[in-house]
């Protein structure tokens, strides 16, 4: 009884084991059951991908890696199996993903954009429709400087926060870069007139710390400018309104008086032309004006009336030349010619 008692724990002993192993080495190995179809990617590199790999969908493993070689163009050739239940289509993109940060990978399978027809068994993904995995190593010797001043944890997570987010931005990740290369290259070539900025900064700031008090000052009367604003914006409003209202009463009367503006801007015109065209006529005039002025001015100095003294005096009695009397003239000095 004994003995059998001992062989049953043994072979209890032996099945627990071999079926913990077996779990573990499908588990590791990421094995799968079931119908599944084969498919192929090709990638412009496909660093860390390797047999057993998963494949994913919306993170979930349908399948994995059967194989990884090169092609006639040096391009790498992905084989993955995905179970029969999962269709992929004409436009499946293919991404390689960090699936952590001791360097393994995954192959994650993305729906393509528009309507599209069913991949057939054994078809490939055109590298146009394929994403390699991100050169952890470039960014983090890039972020190396940073790096070296935090302890393993915070570097571990700022790591993964790294792989998180830049996952599968390659292309958004290599134009930043190359972006940013062409600024700091324009940044370098024009370091005098920056020097020069920065030099007449530091003037401008000096120049204000001398003046820190009437500085002090603008700013309280701008302040102070700023709450009385504020405390009368209900009659700056209506001024603003009223204003409003006399733009467009404004508006409308030079809408009405266009035509007459027209007119007279025609009329303006025709005077200047023809002052223009008898300028030595004006000038003779203008010349004459103040001796015209100093008579006429002579005429009516005694007061608020114009004194005349009358030198000859003849009357006109009928329409022909001759009807009229003689001239009367007075013999005084002034009447002499």
């Amino acid at each position: 009884m004994k003995t059998t008692a001992v062989v049953l724990k043994l072979v209890a002993f032996v099945a627990i084991t071999t079926l913990a192993g077996a779990f573990v080495a499908v588990t590791a190995g990421n094995l799968r059951f079931g119908p599944s179809t084969g498919y192929s990617a090709v990638f412009s590199s496909a660093t860390g991908v390797e047999n057993g790999s998963e494949v994913r969908i919306a993170g979930v493993p349908v399948g994995s890696v059967t194989g990884v070689h090169l092609d006639g163009d040096g391009h790498a050739v992905v084989d993955f199996d995905v179970r029969t239940t999962n269709t992929l289509m004409d436009g499946t993109r293919a991404v390689i993903r960090y699936k952590n940060l001791i360097g393994d990978r995954f192959v994650e399978l993305l729906d393509g954009p528009g309507e599209m027809g069913q991949l057939p068994a054994g078809g490939t993904i055109p590298e146009t429709q394929t994403t390699p995995a991100l050169d952890m190593d470039q960014v983090v010797n890039g972020f190396r400087p940073l790096l070296q001043g935090l302890n393993p944890d915070q570097a571990n997570r700022i790591s993964a926060s790294l792989v998180q987010v830049l996952n599968g931005q390659e292309a958004a990740v290599s134009d930043l870069v190359e972006q940013m290369g062409t600024l700091t290259n324009s940044l370098a070539d024009r370091d005098q007139v920056i020097g020069e900025i920065i030099n007449n900064f530091s003037n401008v700031l000096q120049v204000i710390n001398a003046r820190a008090d009437q500085f002090d000052g603008l700013i309280t009367g701008l302040t102070t400018l700023v709450r009385d604003l504020s405390a009368d914006s209900g009659r700056i409003s209506s001024s603003l309104t009223q204003i409003n209202g006399l733009t467009g009463a404004l508006g409308g009367i030079v809408t009405d008086a266009r035509p007459a503006l027209a007119g007279s801007v025609t009329g303006l015109q025709q005077l200047t032309g023809n002052l223009q065209r008898n300028t030595t006529t004006l000038d003779v005039i203008l010349n004459r004006l103040p001796e015209t002025y100093r008579l006429i001015g002579r005429a009516s100095g005694y007061g608020s009336f114009v004194n005349f003294f009358v030198c000859g005096l003849a009357i006109k009695y009928g329409p022909g030349a001759r009807d009229r009397t003689p001239m009367f003239t007075a013999p005084t000095a002034r009447c002499q010619p």
